[in-house]
C-alpha cells in the first residue's frame, strides 16, 4: 500500500513539473527567421589582429557563405540563420563538423559580435564591416597538373582535409609543401618552403643604398634567402615571374632560365 501511494505521488509531481515546463515554453517569444536582412561582403577582424574577409548570403533567413583569413586565403564554410537582427552561424571543417560559433548583431553596415571556439569555448571579438570589394570563393578547378614544356617543369595542386598542397618537379629535384593564397583583384598562390635560388646574398650592395643594406643584414641574421614562391593564377595557366632586375634582384627557380615561367593546365 505504501509503495502504491509513493508511486502515485511521484506521478502527480512529474505531471505538474511537465505542465509547468510546457507553460514556460509557451511564454517564450517565438522569433521567426528574418528574410529581409541583406548580407553580402564584409572585411574586419577576429580578435585584435586576425584580418578576415566574409561573403554571406541570406536565403529566406538561412545563411550560407564562407570567410578566410587574409594571412592564408583558404575558404572556411559558414552556415546559420538570421533571427530578428541577430546572426548565429557555424564554422564548419572539411568533415562538416563545427569548429566555431559566430554570434553577432546585424546593422546596415556591419556585424558586431563574437567568435567562439567550439571545443575550448574561448571567445574573441568579431567585428566586420560591409565592403565594396568583390569576395569570390577559390576556384573549384584549381586542383590538377600544370606543365611548362620549355623547361620540362610540372606543378601540381591537390586538397586534403581542408588544406591545399603542391608538388613541384624538374629534371633535378622534386619538392612538395603547403599552399597559401593572396587574394585581391588577382589570385596569387604561394608555394611555401621553397627557398629563392638567388637574392641579396648573391649581389654586391652599394654602401649608399641604406635600405638594401639593412635588408641584407636582416637576411644574413636569418641565414636563409627569401622563402616562398609566388605564382599568379588564371583559369588556364599559372605564371611565375622568375627573376627581377638590378633594382630588385632575385631568382626564384634555378631550374628554368625564363623570366616568366608559364605552366599550362593539363
Amino acid at each position: 500500500m505504501k509503495n502504491i501511494l509513493f508511486t502515485s505521488i511521484i506521478i502527480i509531481l512529474t505531471s505538474c513539473s511537465q505542465k509547468k515546463s510546457n507553460t514556460n515554453d509557451l511564454d517564450k517569444p517565438f522569433v521567426q527567421l528574418n528574410k529581409e536582412v541583406v548580407l553580402g561582403n564584409y572585411k574586419g577582424k577576429i580578435g585584435t589582429n586576425l584580418d578576415v574577409l566574409f561573403h554571406l548570403d541570406n536565403n529566406n533567413g538561412n545563411v550560407s557563405g564562407f570567410y578566410f583569413y587574409k594571412k592564408n586565403g583558404i575558404d572556411i564554410n559558414v552556415v546559420g540563420n538570421v533571427k530578428g537582427d541577430s546572426l548565429i552561424a557555424y564554422e564548419l571543417d572539411f568533415k562538416k563538423d563545427t569548429l566555431a560559433i559566430l554570434k553577432g548583431n546585424i546593422s546596415e553596415s556591419s556585424i558586431n559580435g563574437k567568435w567562439i571556439n567550439a571545443k575550448s569555448k574561448k571567445e574573441y571579438p568579431l567585428i566586420i564591416e560591409k565592403t565594396s570589394i568583390a569576395i569570390s570563393p577559390l576556384p573549384t578547378n584549381l586542383e590538377g597538373r600544370y606543365y611548362n614544356s620549355n623547361c620540362d617543369l610540372t606543378l601540381s595542386f591537390f586538397k586534403s582535409k581542408g588544406e591545399y598542397y603542391y608538388n613541384y618537379k624538374s629534371n633535378d629535384r622534386s619538392l612538395k609543401g603547403k599552399v597559401s593564397f593572396s587574394r585581391g583583384d588577382n589570385l596569387y598562390i604561394n608555394l611555401e618552403n621553397i627557398e629563392y635560388a638567388e637574392d641579396y646574398f648573391d649581389v654586391s650592395l652599394p654602401e649608399e643604398d641604406i635600405e638594401k643594406s639593412k635588408k641584407y643584414k636582416e637576411l644574413k641574421k636569418i641565414g636563409k634567402r627569401k622563402i616562398g614562391i609566388e605564382c599568379q593564377y588564371n583559369s588556364e595557366e599559372i605564371i611565375i615571374q622568375n627573376y627581377g632586375n638590378s633594382m630588385n634582384y632575385y631568382v626564384k627557380l634555378y631550374d628554368c632560365g625564363e623570366k616568366y615561367i608559364h605552366f599550362k593546365k593539363q
